[in-house]
């Protein structure tokens, strides 16, 4: 957990943003990957995950194709 916050902190004083919508913005907004997104904000993907889970991402992004696909 130590780690996550050491990177929660480095992103948010960088980009002066809260991590929410740091991640948000890559994963969301922008569509791009874990990878390229954790590549571009100079974090591991493995803390990208995490903060993506934490804020529950994945549903919010995929949501919406999961209930096509059912219909």
């Amino acid at each position: 957990m130590e780690n996550y916050e050491y990177y929660k902190n480095k992103l948010e004083k960088q980009l002066n943003r809260d991590i929410k919508d740091i991640i948000k913005s890559f994963y969301i907004d922008n569509q791009q990957g874990p990878s390229v997104s954790a590549k571009e904000l100079g974090i591991p993907r493995q803390a990208f995950m995490y903060f993506v889970q934490q804020f529950q991402l994945k549903d919010l992004r995929y949501g919406d194709s999961k209930k096509k696909i059912l219909i």
